[in-house]
């Protein structure tokens, strides 16, 4: 369970800018990534992902939901990608959902920012546990 934050693969070109979350923001959270519908390649979401490595941020997340790509595209490429990056920084047990419907894909769906949420990963499950709106 965490709080939910998004993380876009152009959301990382911000690091080391006052625009950054501080490294508060990061612990205990459930990242959610995604790709845009510029379809980026394989190997430009490895080094997206590694820089979170590098950073700390994937150690201090509670798990991962990674948005399916536009049109599918590198879906399976993407998925290995971010296996590779948690098999290298030792997080064999991060909950990690992957080909979710929601960013730049279609159909999809939205996701409140900040709100608690919960991986469940004996029902495969993922709930948002607070309401999304005022």
């Amino acid at each position: 369970m965490g709080r939910r934050w998004r993380s876009a693969t152009p959301l990382f070109k911000r690091h080391g800018t006052d625009y950054w979350p501080d490294p508060e923001v990061w612990k205990g959270c459930i990242l959610f990534f995604e790709t845009s519908e510029d379809k980026p390649k394989t190997e430009y979401v490895r080094w997206w992902l590694r820089n979170y490595a590098a950073t700390g941020i994937l150690k201090n997340a509670k798990g991962i939901i990674f948005g399916r790509p536009y049109d599918n595209l590198h879906a399976e490429e993407y998925e290995a990608e971010l296996l590779k990056v948690l098999d290298e920084e030792g997080l064999y047990d991060l909950p990690v959902i992957t080909q979710m419907d929601f960013g730049h894909t279609c159909p999809t769906f939205t996701l409140p920012y900040g709100k608690l949420a919960e991986i469940n990963c004996i029902d495969q499950t993922f709930s948002i546990l607070e309401s999304g709106v005022l």
